[in-house]
């Protein structure tokens, strides 16, 4: 009951006592408490069936009535995701008619894990790793890192032993930036210890440091396609075993959305995980012909 009430931003004793006057005016418990919770009744299951079937049918004549015909979503873009599909994201909602208006938003990966619990965006493309307690995660795809280094220092066709990555001085994200975890717990589970000289957040400055020859550090490839291609720097898969970084939508949990809504973030959804999967096979393609 305060999990409800807190979805619903009310206080505690408003939501039991509004529960108390709908079971009053139908004559029937629809609430039980127990050890475990709050459960509803055989005769609360009922209510809540029919309540489901009000509320799609007012969100059918809320556009009718209103003359509203494009919902929208508020849609959270990782920094180094953005520049890979916000263009071509927003020209497939333009082309398609029945596609929701999407706005998007920019920001590192933690920080839009925290706009979405705080409504600030409908939905977001999370790097696996940014859970929260209160966001439901469906998995999109994953891709595999590689270690970065200097221009000449990996030749083609090189790959890097994780057992091996000790050897480097790394570049890495802050601690409670998922990649950094994501990195440090391969590491510690195949007891190899890293060696961090700079902790750094900015994707740009990270390449540039690499390019510089002030430390290595472990991307994916979206993330230094171009300047490998312009030789700025060189690349070596981490194998043995491989470290994957997965990316997933993500949610605020909270009381069911209208139907109107909620299609129109599966719309979203598919249109986003189309572009991703087109746009990051093109990028490994790309980057398989250049460090053969």
């Amino acid at each position: 009951m305060s999990r409800a009430a807190a979805l619903l931003n009310l206080a505690q004793p408003a939501v039991s006592q509004h529960i108390k006057t709908l079971e009053d005016t139908l004559g029937a418990r629809l609430l039980v408490r127990s050890s475990s919770g709050v459960h509803p009744t055989a005769r609360g299951q009922e209510v809540a069936a029919i309540c489901t079937e009000v509320f799609a049918t007012l969100d059918r004549l809320e556009p009718a009535a209103t003359g509203a015909q494009v919902p929208e979503v508020r849609l959270g873009l990782p920094m180094t995701v953005s520049p890979l599909i916000a263009r071509p994201l927003m020209q497939a909602a333009s082309d398609d008619p029945a596609a929701p208006r999407l706005y998007l938003s920019e920001g590192m990966s933690a920080h839009l894990a925290e706009w979405l619990l705080a409504d600030r965006i409908d939905a977001a493309v999370l790097f696996e790793g940014q859970a929260h307690a209160e966001l439901d995660t469906r998995p999109i795809l994953s891709e595999r890192l590689y270690l970065l280094g200097p221009p000449g220092h990996f030749a083609p066709g090189a790959v890097v032993p994780l057992s091996d990555l000790g050897r480097y001085p790394l570049i890495l994200q802050d601690e409670r930036n998922a990649l950094h975890r994501l990195i440090r717990d391969a590491a510690v589970a195949h007891g190899v210890e890293i060696r961090i000289t700079v902790m750094l957040d900015l994707v740009s400055e990270t390449t540039r440091f690499v390019a510089a020859g002030e430390g290595f550090a472990v991307l994916a490839p979206i993330a230094f396609v171009e300047p490998l291609a312009e030789g700025r720097l060189s690349a070596a898969p981490i194998v043995a075993p491989e470290i994957i970084r997965g990316w997933v939508w993500a949610e605020h949990r909270r009381p069911a959305i209208t139907t109107a809504a909620r299609r129109a973030r599966d719309a979203a959804l598919r249109m986003t995980e189309g572009l991703l999967r087109q746009r990051t096979d093109a990028v490994q393609e790309r980057l398989e012909r250049l460090t053969r």
